[in-house]
Formats: structure tokens, sequence, C-alpha cells
């Protein structure tokens, strides 16, 4: 089964692609002429090297697959920089791509928790059937694209995908963009690609999916970031957002089946610990 994996030259389209390797898939991946494709190339894909706002880069993509797994975006902070940009790019390229394959041709769409909006005086874990408000260009392109992808009919799985975690050395930034008592709940990136991979088999279903690490990974903002860079052997001290913004906990009880929810925070902090001691940090 071929399956073309749109914006996967990335770090999360890697992992998917990866992981589509390892489970026997044939992968095609179409990202822009100008990244990096080292890494992808490795995995002995099909490189198709295009721009999704090209209807005509599109169509030959998707050209005898079998099914499409759409990360292709763009994402925050570039994405507020231009509403126009973020709606061509995350809303226009999502309807070429179905203008592109046919109606039986199964679309796994990468969505965001950010849909929601701000959640703080909601009801904790959040559920798929909250309600959804945009608040910046990001999420109003996501829900357009929801849209979309829902009124084609396709057989379709959309999941909105928690803050992805990876172990690495990342750097603090500036500003948290969370506040220090908010609740905070991250995502293993495998996990992530993990809970992509398994989602091609319920397209037919025709669900949404919230996609988030679970309980163990249910923090305030300050535990999560204390924590992490604990296990790292890094002192910090973050400064927060004075303002509550768009993460909380979620209800993951629907996607659970998807076999997605592998890495725990505690498992997390084991591989921090690992790379701290690696680079002399411990």
């Amino acid at each position: 089964m071929r399956i073309l994996v749109m914006g996967g030259a990335g770090r999360l389209g890697y992992s998917v692609s990866r992981q589509l390797v390892e489970n026997g898939y044939t992968v095609r991946v179409f990202d822009l002429p100008h990244v990096d494709w080292s890494h992808v190339e490795r995995l002995g894909v099909e490189v198709f090297r295009g721009d999704i706002t090209d209807q005509g880069n599109v169509l030959g993509a998707c050209e005898n697959v079998e099914a499409v797994v759409h990360l292709a975006a763009l994402l925050p902070p570039r994405s507020e920089s231009s509403h126009e940009l973020t709606m061509k790019v995350n809303v226009n390229g999502t309807e070429n791509i179905l203008n592109s394959i046919t109606g039986d041709t199964p679309i796994v769409l990468t969505s965001s928790i950010s849909t929601y909006g701000i959640t703080v005086e909601a009801q904790s874990p959040i559920k798929e059937t909250a309600p959804q408000k945009a608040h910046n260009s990001y999420s109003d392109s996501k829900i357009n694209a929801e849209k979309i992808v829902v009124d084609a009919g396709n057989p379709t799985s959309i999941l909105r995908i928690a803050p992805i975690s990876v172990a690495d050395l990342v750097e603090l930034p500036d500003i948290i963009p969370y506040r220090g008592d908010q609740r905070v709940e991250f995502i293993f990136l495998d996990d992530v690609a993990c809970a992509i991979v398994n989602s091609l088999g319920a397209c037919d279903d025709r669900e949404i999916y919230n996609i988030a690490g679970g309980k163990s990974w249910q923090l305030t903002g300050r535990e999560y970031i204390d924590r992490f860079y604990a296990a790292l052997g890094v002192e910090v001290e973050p400064e927060f957002s004075e303002e509550y913004t768009t993460v909380d906990w979620y209800n993951t009880d629907k996607s659970t089946p998807l076999g997605y929810q592998r890495t725990s925070f505690n498992q997390l902090e084991r591989k921090l610990e690992v790379i701290g001691e690696e680079l002399g940090l411990r």
C-alpha cells in the first residue's frame, strides 16, 4: 500500500515515515524543495519535492497513492506573521489534496488542540465534543481545514494533537507560552507518529480524536518545565506567560484504542537523564 506523507521532511514527518516503512508500507514523501531531505532519503522512501499551494505539484504527488497523511502546515509563530499565507497553505493546500484524490481515498488530517481556544474555564479534561474557537491564524486555519475534510466525505481520521515533546536539549524560550499554574499536557514525538500511523486503519469510521500523552503527562506548566530540565541536569529560571493560553488536559478515551500512548512522562525523564549524562550535564 502506497502512502503519501504531505509535509514529511520535518521531525514529525520523519518519525511517521519511518514507522510506516517499518510497518511494511510503501511511502512517498512530499515537502518543499529547499528543506533538509537527507534523513528522510536514508529511509529509502520515494521523494517528491513541491509546494502544497501548487495544484499541479499536489496532483503529481497524489498519483497512484492509496492513502494520504496530511502533516503539511504553517505552524506558530510563523503562521501569525501572515493570515493570508497561513490560510493559503493550511486551508487551500488541504483543498488541493482533496481535489487530487478520489472520494474513496483515506486521509489522515493532523489538526490541533489549539482549535478549542483558551479552555481554563472549561471542565477538564477536554473532550472532542468541546466547542472550537479560533484565537489566531493557525487555529482558524485548522478549524477550516477540518471542515473541508469532513465535507469532502472521504474516509477520514482527524487528529487534534497536543503540544509535542522531544527527548533533546531544548532551548528555554524567553517567555514560556503558558502560565506556571496552567494545566498542560504534552505528548512524546514518536507517540504522535504512532497515533498517525495507527489511525490509517480507523479512517472508515470518520472519527475525530484527541491525541495527548495521558495521565502521567497531565501536569502544571511549572511542573512540566521543572521536571524536564531537572532530568537533563540543567538549572533554569523560567519566565511564564502571564495569560492563560491554549493548553489543557485532554480526554483521550476515544483515541486510546489506537495504542499510541507508549511513553509515560517518567519514561521521557529517563531518556532526558541519559542525554544529560552523555552531554556532561549531570
